[in-house]
C-alpha cells in the first residue's frame, strides 16, 4: 500500500523535524520531493508509523530506508517489506538476503547541520584519534545492539545472508567521514603507510585490539565477536540523505530549470603512490557526471560469515573483503566519492554560477590540502 510522505499528520510545526520542513517547503528541494513521491508509490509500511517518523524524530533513519529501497530496486532486487523486522528481504538470482538499517547517533533536531557542516576543526593528532577511536565507538554501539537482536533467528531470515546497513549521524559533519574507520573496526586491524626513498607508497596492516576515547573503550574486530558469524556483511553509506534524492531527481526526470546544483567533495584517486584522496566538483545534470543510487555505498564483507554474499550481488558501489590478512577493495563504479556536499542555488545566471564554482574550488582545495589523515 502506497504511503504519502508529505501528508498532514496533524503535528504542530515545532514537532516536525527541521530537515523535513526544509524538504517540504523550500523551492530548491523540488526535485527531491518529486523523486520521493515517485518512490513512495511502491514503498510498504508494515508498522504503520513510517510517515510520522519521517516527519519527526525518525527523519534520518527513515530517509536511509528510502535510499536503500531505491538502491536495491536499481540493482534488480525484488524488495519485500512485509515483515516488521528486519527492514528488508531482497531477492535476486534465486538468492534472498535480509537487511536491517540503522543510524549512529541519537535522533537530531538540529536542522540541516548534518548535510551542510564540515567536521569540527581538529589538530592532526585529534583527527587521527577521532578516526581511529571515536568513530568506531560511535558506529560500534548500534551495530552491537543489532547483533544482540539476533534477527537471524526469525523464521523468514533463518539460513539466509543477513546484512546491517549503517549511516553515521552522531555529530555535525560526521557524514564527511569515509568507510575506513568502520572497516578497521569490523576487521580489527588498521593500515599504516609511508613513502620510500623512490616515492613509492608502502602500506602495511596491523591488528587493532581496542578503540578508546575519553569516555569509552570497546574491543576491535566486530566480525570476531560471538554470534557475528551470522552477519554476512555491513553496508556503509554516507549518502542516504535528502541531497542524494535532490541530485537523482535533478539529473533525471525532475530537473528544475531555475535550479543549479553544485556537488563537490573527495573521491578515490587512481594513483598507487598517492596517500591523499582526489577532489571533484561538478554541476549536477552535466552529461559527463551521471550518478547511480549505489554510488557512495561500501559493502564490507565478513570473512567468517556463515552465509556469505556472492561478489557484487547486493549492488554496492564498492566492496571490501579481508583476504589473507589484507583488505582488498573492489570497485563496481567508475567514480567512487568518499564524501561530498551538495549546494542547490536558485535563479543564478550561468556566468555567475561558473564564477562561484571557481571560487568554491579554490577554497575547497585549500581545506583539502590541509588534511593529513
Amino acid at each position: 500500500m502506497a504511503i504519502n510522505l508529505f501528508a498532514d499528520i496533524g503535528k504542530p510545526a515545532k514537532k516536525l523535524h527541521p530537515q523535513f520542513v526544509a524538504l517540504r517547503d523550500l523551492a530548491g528541494y523540488e526535485p527531491a520531493r518529486q523523486m520521493l513521491q515517485e518512490l513512495q508509490q511502491h514503498f510498504d509500511d508494515p508498522d504503520g508509523n513510517f510517515v510520522e517518523q519521517f516527519q519527526t524524530m525518525g527523519f534520518d533513519s527513515r530517509t536511509l530506508e528510502l535510499f536503500l529501497f531505491a538502491m536495491f530496486k536499481e540493482s534488480g532486487h525484488a524488495v519485500d517489506r512485509s515483515h516488521q523486522r528486519p527492514d528488508f528481504l531482497i531477492s535476486r538470482d534465486r538468492i534472498t538476503a535480509a537487511v536491517e538499517a540503522v543510524t549512529a547517533g541519537e535522533p537530531s533536531n538540529a536542522g540541516l547541520q548534518q548535510y551542510m557542516a564540515l567536521p569540527k576543526e581538529k589538530t592532526p593528532e585529534e583527527l587521527e584519534a577521532y578516526i581511529k577511536h571515536s568513530v568506531p565507538i560511535r558506529l560500534g554501539s548500534p551495530l552491537y545492539k543489532k547483533l544482540k537482536a539476533k534477527y537471524w533467528e526469525e523464521p523468514h531470515v533463518a539460513g539466509k545472508p543477513f546484512v546491517i546497513a549503517i549511516e553515521d549521524f552522531h555529530e555535525a559533519g560526521s557524514l564527511s567521514t569515509s568507510s575506513t574507520p568502520l572497516a578497521n573496526y569490523l576487521f580489527g586491524q588498521e593500515q599504516q603507510w609511508f613513502h620510500d626513498a623512490d616515492g613509492k607508497l608502502i602500506i602495511s596492516e596491523h591488528k587493532l585490539e581496542f578503540h578508546k576515547n575519553a569516555v569509552k573503550q570497546i574491543p576491535s574486530g566486530y566480525f570476531n565477536q560471538p554470534d557475528a558469524e551470522n552477519v554476512s556483511a555491513v553496508l556503509f553509506t554516507n549518502t542516504g540523505t535528502i541531497p542524494k534524492f535532490l541530485r537523482m531527481g535533478h539529473q533525471g526526470p525532475y530537473r528544475l530549470p531555475a535550479l543549479s546544483v553544485i556537488r563537490f567533495g573527495t573521491c578515490y584517486k587512481d594513483d598507487p603512490n598517492s596517500s591523499m584522496p582526489g577532489m571533484f566538483m561538478y554541476e549536477v545534470g552535466a552529461p559527463e557526471f551521471v550518478e547511480s543510487w549505489r554510488q557512495g555505498t561500501v559493502l564490507i564483507k565478513n570473512p567468517k560469515a556463515l552465509h556469505p554474499l556472492p561478489d557484487g550481488w547486493l549492488g554496492a558501489g564498492l566492496e571490501q573483503a579481508l583476504i589473507d590478512g589484507h583488505t582488498v577493495t573492489t570497485l563496481h563504479e567508475p567514480f567512487a566519492p568518499y564524501a561530498s556536499m551538495t549546494n542547490p542555488i536558485l535563479g543564478i545566471p550561468r556566468a555567475k554560477l561558473h564564477q562561484l564554482m571557481d571560487e568554491l574550488w579554490v577554497d575547497f582545495s585549500k581545506v583539502t590540502q590541509g588534511l593529513k589523515v
